[in-house]
């Protein structure tokens, strides 16, 4: 899954140089760092690591970690993408840890990904915008009724 997940993230986005990096932040997972090194030069990527400190299994705090590049350690986090994940699990049964309920197929995953991160990014409001407002790619929230009778252009 991690090889999927920066191989999309490099077809979608400019890549990188060495002066203009890219900026990644996540837990520990080691995967992360093969799989964004098949994607992206060494040299033009910045990645820093969440580390949770443990005692007994039981977290007690976390500390950022330089891995590649030389980012900043304040702007090492990963609390966007927890609270994304969180909010999946509550919402969509098959992504909840150990639950009862799951997609036998791996394509009714990703569907289902799909329109779970479509209705994040244009239709839910946080703080007056959502996030294709933050990045610019519409002017103002999408109702349900809209995003699900969008005309796509054809790739």
């Amino acid at each position: 899954m991690c090889d999927e997940l920066y191989e999309k993230i490099a077809e979608r986005v400019q890549q990188p140089t060495y002066k203009n990096k890219v900026f990644f932040c996540s837990d520990g997972n080691d995967q992360n760092i093969n799989a964004m090194l098949k994607q992206f030069n060494k040299d033009c990527i910045k990645y820093g690591q969440i580390i949770k400190d443990r005692v007994n299994q039981k977290v007690i705090g976390s500390h950022p970690r330089k891995v590649l590049g030389n980012p900043n350690p304040c702007e090492i986090g990963i609390n966007k993408v927890d609270g994304f994940c969180s909010k999946l699990r509550e919402r969509v049964a098959c992504f909840v840890r150990k639950g009862k309920s799951f997609a036998k197929k791996r394509k009714h995953i990703v569907d289902i990904m799909h329109i779970f991160q479509a209705v994040h990014n244009f239709v839910e409001i946080k703080e007056g915008f959502t996030p294709a407002m933050q990045e610019g790619l519409t002017s103002k929230p999408l109702t349900w009724s809209e995003l699900l009778h969008l005309r796509l252009p054809y790739v």
